[in-house]
């Protein structure tokens, strides 16, 4: 099954986490109330147990979504051989921050971006 959608929605990029007075991290109401809306205007299935790929085009006038299955992409269940657990977007988050200033000014430069985790 192939899934696509279109959300009428203005971009916005993940706000960065704040700290409260008592020292407790938390997300920026902005965020917060973005990803809210998203969640809300989608109105595709919920893929369950299936390697997915997803294909997100930002623009002005919204975001485009597309979910497809990924059968060439193997991969491993957790405690199986699988060594790294985290989040794909988070490892790439990660690496594109430290490069900010290194390998270019600012990783708002990036405008294709794939990522794979084994």
């Amino acid at each position: 099954m192939r899934f696509s959608q279109f959300f009428e929605l203005r971009p916005r990029p993940k706000g960065r986490p704040r700290m409260s007075r008592s020292g407790f991290a938390y997300t920026p109401p902005e965020t917060v109330k973005f990803e809210k809306q998203v969640a809300a205007m989608y109105e595709g299935p919920k893929f369950e147990d299936e390697r997915l790929a997803v294909h997100l085009k930002f623009s002005e006038a919204g975001i485009a979504l597309e979910i497809f299955p990924a059968k060439k992409v193997k991969m491993v269940k957790k405690g199986k051989g699988r060594k790294l657990s985290g989040d794909i977007d988070n490892y790439a988050k990660a690496v594109l921050d430290a490069l900010n200033g290194v390998a270019y000014d600012d990783d708002k430069q990036i405008v294709l971006l794939m990522l794979e985790k084994e």
